[in-house]
């Protein structure tokens, strides 16, 4: 098979993996059903993410070797963007990235590897602390005899896992621990976000736990699953971003004003073009960047481009969902328009693991470090 040939299969998956994909989330009820879960829980679905583990989508990324489906981070950035035009609530992002992107490099052969790829456990990962460090070296959470003592900040998806994967500071550095959300000693404070997902605070007072890993293959593990997670992030956002393009775009063809489609107007038909160039460069960047980044080995490079990604796709996504909004007119502002959803998603997904001017800033200063090597 020529490499020509190798390429156009991969592209053929892919394309056969989105289908699937979105297929799969209409029948569940597209955006409808993040409404109806919102307004009853802020939850997810279980039964949902029994389905999605059918499909293999929590696997996609993990090796075959480890009981995954082996196609890599481009694969995981389609299952992202279907999301993201749903506004899905589950933690599919999360688990494909940090979850078991830390165990997967980790402990691959822990139990929990095949219970996520299944879908039978949910994973939240606690990393983050309050205070001018919060990388795994600075931590102030410790972790000894077993138990944990101290605290994490903004978990998010911590209010339905069934544990935690936490990193803290051990004797002999960063470790990785797992521990049951029932576990002794162990309190949540949620915190509710714009878009209805839940973020919070644990607090470890002597609470049991497993040591998973210790070391610096924790932090280096960690910097890689943050990367990946990152640029799916950004995949989230371009799905976001196309539906929320897609709704604008029905909407003004259709909403009359002085007897003829506001979308005749030269003004919004402008403002239209400008928006879907926007969308299809975000699109192109995010997609690119997924690839590369499954052939890169460099970490600072793989930062740098997780970090393009996401810069690219905040942009567009703010500048979509915000004029989507005013091109809506005054229903925009209403909960009963489905646009508002895209909005609160984008403002809250574009906050996580940095904003464009976060990762503006770490793509040029990667890039002044390997100039000046």
């Amino acid at each position: 098979m020529t490499q020509t040939d190798m390429l156009s299969s991969d592209q053929e998956d892919l394309r056969l993996l989105r289908e699937s994909a979105r297929t799969l989330f209409e029948r569940a009820g597209g955006s409808g059903r993040a409404r109806k879960l919102r307004d009853a829980s802020g939850g997810w679905d279980s039964d949902m993410i029994g389905e999605l583990a059918g499909a293999g989508v929590f696997g996609v990324t993990v090796p075959e070797a480890n009981g995954g489906l082996g196609m890599g981070l481009a694969a995981g950035g389609v299952i992202a963007e279907e999301v993201g035009r749903v506004i899905a609530p589950e933690p599919v992002v999360l688990t494909i990235g940090l979850s078991l992107g830390l165990l997967r490099r980790l402990r691959p052969d822990h139990p929990k590897m095949e219970q996520l790829i299944n879908g039978e456990t949910n994973l939240a990962v606690a990393w983050q602390e309050r205070g001018p460090g919060g990388a795994p070296a600075d931590a102030t959470c410790r972790y000894a005899d077993g138990k944990l003592t101290g605290s994490k900040a903004w978990v998010v998806g911590a209010a339905g896992p069934h544990g935690f994967l936490v990193v803290a500071r051990g004797h002999n550095g960063p470790v990785l621990v797992l521990t049951e959300a029932t576990a002794a000693g162990l309190s949540f404070d949620k915190r509710v976000q714009a878009d209805g997902s839940s973020l919070g605070e644990l607090s470890f007072s002597g609470t049991p736990a497993e040591q998973l890993a210790e070391g610096s293959a924790v932090q280096d593990a960690l910097a890689e699953a943050i990367s990946d997670t990152t640029a799916l992030a950004a995949a989230e956002l371009v799905g976001l971003s196309d539906r929320a393009f897609e709704i604008t775009l029905d909407y003004i063809k259709t909403r009359e004003q002085f007897g003829k489609p506001i979308g005749t107007f030269q003004v919004l038909q402008h403002r239209a073009v400008d928006l879907h160039i926007m969308r299809e460069v975000a699109q192109a960047t995010v997609r690119e960047v997924l690839a590369q980044m499954d052939c890169e080995t460099d970490q600072k490079i793989r930062t740098r481009l997780a970090s393009r990604a996401k810069a690219r796709a905040v942009t567009a996504a703010r500048r979509i969902t915000r004029d989507a909004i005013q091109m809506h007119g005054a229903v925009g502002y209403t909960d009963e328009y489905d646009i508002g959803l895209y909005l609160n998603r984008a403002l809250v997904l574009s906050a996580w693991l940095g904003d464009d001017a976060h990762h503006r800033r770490i793509w040029f200063e990667t890039r002044e470090e390997e100039g000046a090597a």
